[in-house]
């Protein structure tokens, strides 16, 4: 299972498409260089930071096997949660913050704490753009998990190997006929 500072890391991580946005609208807005530039390094290193913590859990974090009951796919959470957490910037027709920077700290604060509070780190659009699938799943016990994994789950009553990321949340680390 992940320590508070791998779960806090992936939940940052989450945030990377903001950052990406305000890059983008600056670029867009012809500032300089030395403006955008410092949004996009962060949201790459942050997109990085998260396919580091999901390759080192896969290959360091203890196996464990889930038998999978019954499943269904949760990504289409995933773009719900986008769309929510981006409106604030997409109605303002700039976002560089300058001079509000307070603002756009509050809003990006909020957004990080209620992803914290909820637990919903896994629902996380940068493990979606890296490939990740999310999928509610029933254990044999009829225990409701989140399943993620790169791998298309098709079968129910099969047993997948994966690693405990979280009370709940396991990573699919088995191969890819699941």
């Amino acid at each position: 299972m992940l320590n508070r500072l791998a779960k806090f890391l992936l939940v940052a991580t989450s945030l990377s498409p903001i950052l990406g946005a305000v890059a983008v609208n600056q670029y867009s807005l012809g500032k300089p260089i030395s403006l955008w530039l410092p949004w996009l390094i962060v949201a790459l290193l942050l997109v990085l930071i998260c396919w580091g913590l999901l390759q080192y859990s896969a290959h360091n974090a203890q196996k464990q096997t889930v038998r999978i009951a019954q499943f269904e796919s949760n990504d289409k959470e995933v773009l719900s949660f986008l769309l929510a957490y981006m409106l604030p910037f997409i109605s303002s027709k700039d976002m560089a913050f300058e001079g509000h920077w307070m603002t756009g700290a509050y809003i990006i604060a909020v957004i990080f704490l209620v992803i914290v509070h909820a637990g919903i780190f896994h629902f996380n659009p940068v493990m979606g753009l890296l490939g990740y699938h999310f999928y509610g799943v029933k254990n044999s016990d009829g225990v409701a998990l989140l399943v993620i994994s790169k791998a298309e789950l098709r079968r129910p009553g099969k047993d997948v190997e994966t690693v405990r990321l979280a009370h709940n949340i396991f990573l699919h680390t088995g191969g890819t006929d699941a």
